[in-house]
């Protein structure tokens, strides 16, 4: 007679992982946990944030806030890229973090241009 085989349930935690805007990271040191952890909340509270923009919040307390957010990454990028270059680890940039940089490239070139077209 053959054994039936059980398949467990999936756990909370891999069917997440599936999902399409899912990350998983492997947490090697303490500093990568409290990242992962600041990560979490800053993902929820950037949502809500860009969610009541104009319905409960107005432009002059989310746009400084989200720049800020915004800063605060690109300083990590450099910081990390830095590390990097000191330990002779290969550093990728992260697709998300050249979109970031060319957004404020484009930004540049506004505030260029606006500034060109005042002095004229």
């Amino acid at each position: 007679m053959e054994e039936e085989r059980v398949t467990p349930e999936p756990s909370r935690w891999e069917v997440m992982a599936r999902e399409r805007n899912a990350r998983v990271v492997l947490c090697n040191t303490p500093d990568t946990y409290c990242l992962t952890d600041l990560a979490r909340h800053a993902d929820r509270t950037v949502r809500a944030l860009r969610n009541r923009l104009l319905i409960t919040l107005s432009p002059e307390d989310v746009l400084p806030l989200l720049e800020e957010y915004r800063g605060v990454v690109l300083n990590l990028h450099e910081v990390i890229k830095k590390m990097c270059e000191v330990t002779e680890l290969n550093y990728r940039v992260p697709r998300s973090v050249k979109r970031l940089l060319n957004s404020g490239d484009d930004n540049d070139r506004n505030e260029e241009k606006d500034q060109d077209e005042d002095s004229q």
